[in-house]
C-alpha cells in the first residue's frame, strides 16, 4: 500500500465494532501518517464535511502540497425508504453529494453496485457524446495520486465492509446477470490501497467462481501488482492501466509510476494470465507529442501485447484552468492556442479540446496503432458522435462503429465476447 500523508485520519465507529473491518482498518493504518486521528459516528462526520472539506475542493489540480483527509467508512445494507429519509432529515450534510458515499449508501439503492447510465439514449442526446453504460463496483472515492488535472486527490474515502458487499453480490447482479463485464474502481487507483485493503482479491476471487461475469480492475496509473500475480482468477478478470506519454506521466501525472513501470506492471499481469487492456486517457499534447505518442504505442506493444486500447482527449478544463494547473512550457504551442481560442464558459458534459486539433491529434493516434498492431482493436472513450463519424472508416477496419463497439469497461465488453473476436482484425 501506498504511504499517505493526511492531516485527518477519521474513522467511522461502526468499523471498529465489526471484527472484518477493524483488522482491514488495523493493516491500513500504519502506512497512513495523520495530524490527528479521530473516531466519528453519522453526527460528528456531518458537522465535519465543511470544516475539513470532506467533498473536496471541487477544483481541478492538487499538487503535491495539498494534504489529504483519510477516511475509513461503511455501507449500510437493508434501509427501508422511511430510515433513510429520517437519516436525511437529521445528518443532511451527508447527503449533499451521493457519489461520495458520505451517507453509507451508494447512488443508487444498491450500495456498491452502481449503474453508470452515460451510454443511455437521454444521456447520448443530452450530450452527443457516445458512450456505453455500464455496471461498476465501488468501494473508493479519491486517488492518492497528484495529477494536475484531477480533483480526486483531496479526501481518501474507503468502505472498508468489502466482504459484506460481495456477499451481496449474488442478489444485487441476479441470475442470469444482464451483462458480462463489471467494473471496480475507476473513483480511484484501486491498486493504491493494496494488498492490505484486499478488495482487489475478494472480487477476483468471486468473479473467478461464478460463471458468465467478467471482472475488469482498474489498476490505473499504478505500477503495483505483485500483490495480483499469484491469485487464483482463473481469466475472468482483466486489467486496465491508464497509459500516458513519458512527459505526461513525469511532469503533470505527477507521483504517478512511469510509462515504462506501467507497461512492465502490465506485462507482469499477462505473463500470470490477465487480459489486459489500455486507455490512453486522457491525452494531453506536451511538446513533441507526436514523438511522445510514436514512442508510447511502440512500447505498449513491444512490452506487452494489450487485446484492445480506447482513447480520449483532455476534457473538462478550459485554458485558464490549464495554465493554473500545469508548466504551459511543457505544453504544445498549437494545443495551447486552440485552447485560448475557445470559450471560457464553464465546461459541459462532453467538453473537449476544440474539434479542430482533437481531430488531429487522433488521426496521429490512430494512423500509430495501425502502423504498429494493425489487428488490435480501438475505441474512442465518451467522444462525440460527429466524431466517430469522422473516423468511421478506420473504425470500420475492426467492425466497430459507435452503435456497436467493444471497448474497455462497456456491459458486454468481456474478455470471451464475440465483439472482441470479431474486432480483432
Amino acid at each position: 500500500m501506498r504511504q499517505l500523508q493526511a492531516t485527518h485520519l477519521l474513522i467511522h465507529k461502526d468499523v471498529l465494532a465489526d471484527d472484518r473491518m477493524r483488522r482491514r482498518a488495523e493493516r491500513m493504518s500504519p502506512n497512513i501518517t495523520a495530524d490527528e486521528t479521530r473516531i466519528v459516528d453519522d453526527a460528528a462526520l456531518n458537522a465535519l464535511v465543511d470544516e475539513l472539506h470532506l467533498y473536496g475542493q471541487g477544483s481541478h489540480g492538487v499538487s503535491r502540497e495539498v494534504p489529504m483527509v483519510v477516511l475509513f467508512h461503511r455501507y449500510l445494507f437493508g434501509h427501508d425508504e422511511a430510515t433513510r429519509t429520517e437519516r436525511k432529515e437529521r445528518y443532511p450534510n451527508l447527503f449533499s453529494h451521493p457519489m461520495h458515499k458520505l451517507n453509507g449508501y451508494g447512488i443508487s439503492d444498491l450500495a456498491g453496485l452502481e449503474w453508470r447510465s452515460s451510454g443511455s439514449p437521454e444521456h447520448r442526446q443530452s450530450t452527443g457524446c457516445v458512450c456505453q453504460p455500464a455496471w461498476q463496483i465501488h468501494t473508493v472515492v479519491g486517488c492518492p495520486f497528484r495529477c494536475a488535472y484531477c480533483s480526486l486527490g483531496w479526501v481518501q474515502k474507503l468502505m472498508m465492509n468489502v466482504e459484506e458487499l460481495v456477499e451481496h453480490l449474488d442478489e444485487f447482479i441476479g441470475d442470469p446477470p444482464p451483462h458480462s463485464l463489471y467494473q471496480h474502481d475507476n473513483f480511484t487507483d484501486i491498486a493504491e490501497f493494496e494488498p492490505e485493503y484486499g478488495s482487489s482479491k475478494s472480487l477476483i476471487d468471486y468473479f473467478a467462481a461464478r460463471p458468465g461475469i467478467f471482472l475488469e480492475l482498474y489498476v490505473g496509473k499504478s505500477d503495483n501488482v505483485d500483490y495480483l500475480l499469484d491469485l487464483d482468477h482463473r481469466g475472468k478478470t482483466t486489467c486496465c492501466w491508464s497509459i500516458s506519454m513519458r512527459s505526461q506521466a513525469d511532469l503533470i501525472e505527477r507521483e504517478t509510476a512511469s510509462l515504462e513501470a506501467r507497461l512492465r506492471s502490465a506485462a507482469k499481469c499477462q505473463e500470470a494470465g490477465y487480459p489486459v487492456r489500455f486507455r490512453y486517457s486522457p491525452i494531453i499534447p506536451v511538446k513533441n507529442w507526436r514523438q511522445e505518442l510514436r514512442e508510447m504505442v511502440e512500447m505498449s506493444f513491444d512490452l506487452c501485447r494489450p487485446e484492445l486500447i480506447t482513447f480520449e482527449s483532455l476534457r473538462y478544463l478550459r485554458y485558464q484552468q490549464v495554465a493554473a494547473t500545469m508548466d504551459v512550457d511543457t505544453l504544445d504551442s498549437e494545443f495551447l492556442a486552440s485552447l485560448k481560442g475557445a470559450p471560457e464558459t464553464p465546461p459541459q458534459p462532453g467538453s473537449e479540446i476544440p474539434q479542430e486539433f482533437r481531430w488531429k491529434l487522433y488521426q496521429a493516434v490512430i494512423d500509430e496503432l495501425e502502423r504498429v498492431s494493425p489487428s488490435t482493436p480501438y475505441a474512442f472513450c465518451r467522444e462525440a458522435r460527429v466524431t466517430w463519424e469522422h473516423f468511421a472508416d478506420d473504425f470500420g477496419r475492426h467492425g466497430q462503429h459507435p452503435d456497436h463497439y467493444v471497448c474497455n469497461c462497456g456491459p458486454n465488453s468481456s474478455p470471451d465476447h464475440p465483439l472482441l473476436a470479431a474486432a480483432c482484425r
